[in-house]
């Protein structure tokens, strides 16, 4: 009984010569997505929750219906093709996560400073959905995972259209930043990496999170807030709720400093550059 149990446990755990290696970083509270080895390598992006949030937030009082798939739909899935071995990076930036998707068979923790690696190959095409499967703060209930297994053709399809998003997407150095472009782009930012913390609103979570509308910080010099975004806050050698954003681009935390310093109650009327924030990089 021990040989073919032991057998089974080392095929189980051998994630060697993988047809395709995806990294998937856990983030509070969205997953991030890097194919890093096989066809669509060089694809990366965010996958956040894409149940609306009237959905989640007094549904009852607003007559609002919950989706057939509440809480566990994403904007953008990780998309593989049917029948190959897929391996699967982990790792994390903030707190432990874990990625488990209980119809593929896996579940691997995802923890900060360690790589951790899975894997699996799905032989029928389909939607596969699983969740973050370790309480990582307040909105651990809000960061699903779904894995589209698709035919190889669909799959090739998927990839080209992929690659031309991200060319269009990278950013133009030359590109002369208005403060109007830098607040409407920092509105996006905001939605899709800050609004869990610190609200619609900027109010944040009272004894939890920092309100940015009127804040000290937000309204200080702007160098000591690109600093804060970029590096996150240390307290007592120890992270604080407040993580490094430093995976975002220049143009991305410009954008958003922008954003906060020029809504809600704060006016400052000034913007952040990409090149400043590129200046403050370690």
């Amino acid at each position: 009984m021990a040989w073919p149990a032991t057998k089974t446990i080392i095929s189980m755990k051998d994630t060697s010569s993988p047809d395709i290696t995806i990294k998937a970083t856990g983030y509070q509270w969205k997953w991030g997505y890097d194919y890093l080895q096989g066809e669509g390598q060089g694809i990366s992006f965010y996958s956040t929750l894409a149940t609306p949030r009237d959905q989640i937030e007094d549904y009852e009082r607003k007559g609002t219906k919950k989706g057939e798939h509440y809480l566990v739909e994403v904007d953008n899935p990780v998309v593989v093709p049917v029948g190959k071995k897929v391996r699967i990076i982990t790792t994390a930036n903030d707190v432990i996560h874990a990625w488990w998707v209980p119809a593929l068979g896996i579940k691997q923790d995802a923890i900060p400073g360690f790589v951790r690696d899975t894997w699996f190959k799905a032989d029928n095409p389909g939607i596969y959905r699983g969740q973050c499967a370790e309480l990582c703060g307040k909105d651990h209930g809000f960061m699903p995972i779904v894995v589209e297994v698709v035919a190889p053709d669909k799959y090739a399809a998927w990839v080209g259209d992929q690659q031309k998003k991200l060319a269009a997407a990278k950013p133009d150095p030359a590109k002369e930043w208005t403060l109007a472009d830098l607040k409407a782009h920092g509105e996006k930012i905001y939605a899709g990496n800050c609004v869990a913390c610190h609200q619609p609103t900027g109010m944040g979570v009272p004894g939890n999170f920092p309100a940015l509308s009127g804040s000290k910080i937000v309204t200080g010099p702007k160098e000591d807030q690109i600093k804060i975004v970029l590096n996150g806050i240390v307290k007592d050698g120890k992270p604080t709720a407040m993580a490094s954003f430093k995976h975002l681009s220049d143009a991305d935390i410009a954008a958003v400093v922008t954003f906060t310093r020029n809504n809600w109650a704060n006016k400052k009327g000034d913007m952040a550059t990409p090149a400043e924030v590129k200046a403050q990089r370690k």
